[in-house]
């Protein structure tokens, strides 16, 4: 399985295009104006379409490159869907009841803004249209539909998202290894991140080889992630980081188990073996994805 071919030169310009198509499917994949309750679209739109990083769906666009040429219309709606589930999660994350937190992306959390209610009837939308927006992926057969919202189930439900929260709010048990934290941090994060590449191989029609390699490096890639979220908690700003830092006080940590600076040396550990992963699909997209995004690191000892 070869990858996409991939210059240096181009590498910009195309993230810059697939995050301006992102944005705009989104905007398009989210209500407006029609039968939806304006009350209820708005707090939507407020959470999905406010300014972000799109790392996921862009990991999704990128993994279709990666193992099958071209980012199609179908990676690009399962990535919105895998967006919309993300800004879903956040919205719930914030509440009163989880970690009562009064800024996301640089803006009040929805529920201060709009209430409770709204709040949660806007997430259990969200994630319901999610599966729509997969179901009905163009350029897709129903296996590969199929395929792709099992991932979103597995993402959501009792081994995921959920998971993860409820082992994080109310799992009283120290947890004293990385081993441990890694898998915690694999359910609260890191399984959007294996959803994101594995859906853009499924999109792309790769074969089950690819399958594997994607898991590889999206889980590997997800573990270097929430290590950096944990580094911003403790090293930088609200206004910076564009929500409440200091969320992780009290609660162990990569960052609280070893320090900071070990921390940021096994977050590079992450990374390369991720990027390991990709050995025999070659270099391309997801690699150069991948050090652009950690590129301040340090290298691993």
């Amino acid at each position: 399985m070869a990858a996409a071919a991939y210059s240096d030169e181009g590498f910009h310009g195309r993230l810059a295009a697939h995050r301006h198509a992102v944005e705009a499917r989104l905007a398009q994949l989210t209500p407006g104006d029609g039968p939806v309750p304006a009350l209820l679209a708005e707090a939507a739109r407020y959470a999905v379409l406010a300014p972000a990083k799109r790392l996921r769906p862009v990991l999704t666009l990128l993994a279709a490159e990666q193992f099958g040429g071209e980012a199609s219309a179908g990676a690009l709606d399962f990535g919105c869907a895998l967006e919309m589930v993300h800004a879903a999660s956040l919205v719930l994350d914030d509440l009163p009841c989880m970690d009562d937190a009064r800024l996301r992306r640089g803006q009040p959390a929805l529920h201060r803004r709009y209430g409770e209610d709204v709040a949660v009837l806007a997430a259990i939308s969200l994630l319901n249209e999610a599966y729509a927006v997969t179901a009905r992926a163009p350029g897709l057969d129903a296996e590969q539909r199929l395929a792709l919202v099992e991932r979103l189930g597995a993402v959501i439900g009792f081994r995921g998202l959920a998971a993860g929260q409820i082992s994080d709010l109310r799992d009283r048990s120290p947890l004293t290894s990385q081993a441990a934290l890694h898998d915690l941090n694999h359910q609260k994060t890191g399984l959007l991140f294996v959803a994101a590449v594995e859906g853009g191989a499924i999109a792309a029609g790769a074969p089950p080889a690819a399958l594997g390699v994607a898991q590889g490096f999206g889980r590997k890639l997800g573990e270097a992630f929430q290590i950096l979220d944990d580094l911003i908690d403790v090293s930088s700003t609200s206004e910076v980081a564009g929500k409440d830092v200091g969320q992780d006080g009290g609660k162990t940590t990569v960052v609280s188990l070893i320090g900071p600076e070990a921390a940021r040396i096994e977050m590079r550990r992450r990374l390369d073996a991720a990027i390991a992963h990709l050995d025999d699909a070659g270099p391309g997209p997801l690699s150069r994805f991948a050090e652009a995004l950690f590129g301040a690191a340090p290298a691993a000892a």
